[in-house]
């Protein structure tokens, strides 16, 4: 029986549809955009694999009880096929389609912006669905497949599962309320870091282990009293009064006026942002339309920075 089924074409099962529909081998063949003896043939070949007739051919042509069973069966799968094809031709011609993307809490707030307007104006019949997360939490919405690709200070390891490219190097910054100390400087030595109350953002972020590494080497161990996970917490605190906190410089966009901008240098340090997705899964074409559009939008803004 399996060999019956896998010798049967779909074209055979759409000329029987057709004549069934028409009930002429003639209209049938126009329908299909096929020759008269093409058809017959088709049909000819489909009741030899099955051993049986299934078409009544006449005056009026018409089908018999099985031939009338495979038709209204076959009409219905073709339906769906057609369906799942036309779909699929229409999200790869971006007509439509959707995309999901889990990103960091800053990389959300700071890049997504300009990166969903350039897409949407180039791909405006596709929707985006934004996940901001925790960097950390981005592995596990691509593993459950929540999200086609991922976006931040996502780690550049050794991971079978998970592809990683680094898009941009953001140079890591001290922010400061507009009355601290601090905040006329150009720029301080990391060496600051281990006497100022430093705010630190999303701590367990992978992007501070080779900053964490970059600092030891220094001998410099930031004073760390508080760890937070968002953006909007990090500016309540420097608003109060509360420390000081390491950035990247993109988040600079997000930050009130009475917050102040200092360069951090000896050693410089810098966040790195990468794309991630999973490494055995092909990209929809509109998440592969979207990662093209985020490495277009950073190196122009790594041009601009």
């Amino acid at each position: 029986m399996t060999g019956i089924t896998e010798s049967v074409s779909l074209q055979q099962l759409r000329a029987l549809v057709a004549i069934a529909d028409t009930g002429s081998f003639t209209i049938a063949a126009e329908q299909l955009d096929l020759s008269q003896p093409s058809i017959s043939h088709l049909i000819r070949r489909l009741e030899d694999q099955l051993g049986q007739g299934l078409v009544v051919r006449g005056r009026r042509t018409q089908l018999t009880m099985e031939g009338r069973a495979i038709a209204d069966t076959a009409r219905r799968a073709i339906m769906s096929i057609d369906a799942s094809l036309k779909n699929c031709r229409s999200t790869s011609e971006f007509k439509s389609g959707s995309v999901v993307v889990a990103a960091g809490h800053v990389s959300a707030a700071a890049l997504l912006p300009a990166i969903l307007r350039a897409f949407r104006e180039q791909f405006p019949a596709i929707g985006v669905t934004v996940l901001d997360c925790s960097v950390e939490q981005i592995k596990a919405k691509l593993l459950s497949h929540e999200a086609d690709i991922g976006l931040g200070a996502v780690f550049q390891g050794h991971d079978s599962e998970i592809l990683t490219e680094a898009l941009w190097g953001s140079p890591l910054d001290l922010f400061v309320r507009e009355d601290h100390y601090l905040a006329k400087r150009d720029s301080i030595p990391a060496g600051l870091l281990s006497e100022l109350p430093c705010i630190q953002i999303n701590p367990l972020a992978p992007a501070w282990q080779t900053v964490n590494v970059n600092l030891e080497l220094a001998g410099i161990t930031p004073n760390i009293v508080h760890r937070v996970a968002l953006l909007s917490t990090v500016i309540g605190l420097l608003q109060a009064g509360m420390g000081v906190a390491m950035l990247a410089r993109i988040a600079a966009k997000q930050m009130p006026s009475d917050i102040r901008r200092i360069l951090i240098v000896d050693p410089s340090l810098e966040w790195p942002i990468s794309i991630a997705r999973l490494a055995k899964f092909p990209l929809t074409p509109a998440a592969a339309a979207l990662l093209a559009c985020t490495r277009m939008v950073l190196k122009h803004s790594l041009k601009v920075n």
